[in-house]
């Protein structure tokens, strides 16, 4: 089955409302837009799946707004001061009567997706759809970006810049799967996470395994990872993976008659120096020693 290709949010407005969306010239970090205040009036189509989350604030007017969005139907009757949100990747029908004067946030999801690293701990989220919502925090920040768009003063880069962060704070704090702060975070990692990442380690032990690279066997930032991997076995990954290999290194040592130099290679050292150096902290003798003692 093809995936479906999503379009640019300036695009899908203007195909539904006939006139595209009066973008700033500001460019934010991960490619968001923005708008000042415009006007929408009465129209009817389909938006198609977008590849931006559209965030848009009432401030004046009134209309009858019916819509279809992921299989639920909504109808209500919505003024100023609320908030609506078109996730994305999301599309939906949308049926609007009556003149409401608006400004958008068209954010992008990689700059949504840098603020839920930190938040997230490491869990899959999805925003939520709004239509016509009450969220006097989201409006407000929401107004902020319209009146510095509109208003610029000294360094209104910087100021949007803060200003997008909160968006994107309260979208996942209020608007997202995740919830409210409430939330209980997860302390480590689940059992089966912890076995599939130590089975990752034993598969490319002769590998330079990053940290990176265990985050991505869960899906996890490396933040977190390391969090939540020490939260589970009480040691953080890169020392459990150090262990590991002084392990493997010894059986090698002990039973087969490799050079010190090639077992330091086939535990994923590149020069003896450092195997020794890691083997002598673990094992507290030097390599060679401990195959003449074994």
């Amino acid at each position: 089955m093809r995936t479906q290709a999503l379009a640019s949010a300036v695009e899908g407005i203007r195909d539904l409302v006939g006139v595209p969306p009066p973008v700033s010239p500001y460019v934010l970090r991960g490619g968001t837009q923005l708008t000042g205040r415009w006007q929408n009036g009465s129209f009817e189509g389909r938006l198609p799946p977008l590849s931006e989350h559209v965030i848009a604030a009432t401030y004046a007017g009134g209309v009858n707004v019916k819509a279809v969005i992921d299989g639920k139907k909504v109808s209500l009757a919505q003024g100023p001061g609320v908030v609506t949100i078109a996730p994305r990747g999301q599309g939906g029908a949308w049926s609007i009567n009556g003149n409401i004067e608006v400004s958008n946030v068209l954010l992008s999801q990689d700059r949504l997706a840098s603020c839920a690293d930190q938040l997230a701990e490491g869990r899959t989220m999805e925003i939520q759809a709004r239509v016509g919502h009450s969220d006097p925090k989201l409006f407000q920040l929401m107004k902020l970006l319209c009146d510095e768009i509109e208003w610029p003063q000294m360094h209104s880069t910087l100021f949007l810049e803060h200003a997008i962060d909160l968006v994107c704070l309260q979208l996942l704090r209020s608007h997202s799967t995740l919830g409210t702060l409430a939330f209980k975070p997860q302390k480590g990692l689940a059992h089966w996470q912890v076995r599939r990442v130590i089975s990752y380690m034993r598969e490319h032990i002769g590998t330079d395994i990053t940290l990176q690279d265990l985050a991505n066997v869960v899906s996890m930032s490396r933040f977190h990872f390391c969090g939540a991997f020490r939260a589970a076995t009480g040691v953080p990954p890169h020392e459990y993976l150090t262990r590991m290999r002084m392990k493997v290194a010894c059986d090698l040592l002990e039973h087969s008659g490799l050079h010190v130099k090639d077992v330091g290679h086939a535990v994923g050292y590149t020069t003896s120096s450092a195997f020794t150096s890691a083997f002598h902290r673990i094992m507290r003798c030097t390599p060679s020693q401990y195959r003449r003692h074994a």
